[in-house]
């Protein structure tokens, strides 16, 4: 694990799940820029937003929250824009 030179421009890489029909939002699974799984990205309903679920043992440095927070905060604004358009 682990690689040397120049730091990576992404660190993370979000693989979409599929999703079944009884569920209403989607998943991701996180991987590090060198294939290592971080954990995953799901919808959590008290709180109206995607959130991580880590791996046990994973250490995330501030890039790296960055990188994820950017997504999930994309993929929470396209889920309000969703359920905004289903209102109409």
């Amino acid at each position: 694990m682990g690689s040397y030179g120049p730091p990576p421009k992404k660190f993370l890489r979000f693989e979409k799940m599929l999703r079944p029909s009884n569920r209403k939002t989607d998943r991701w699974k996180i991987f590090s820029h060198d294939g290592y799984k971080l954990g995953y990205v799901r919808f959590y309903p008290q709180w109206r937003c995607y959130v991580t679920e880590d791996a046990a043992g994973v250490v995330w440095s501030g890039s790296c929250h960055a990188e994820a927070d950017k997504f999930l905060t994309e993929q929470t604004k396209l889920w309000r824009m969703s359920i905004r358009a289903r209102k109409k």
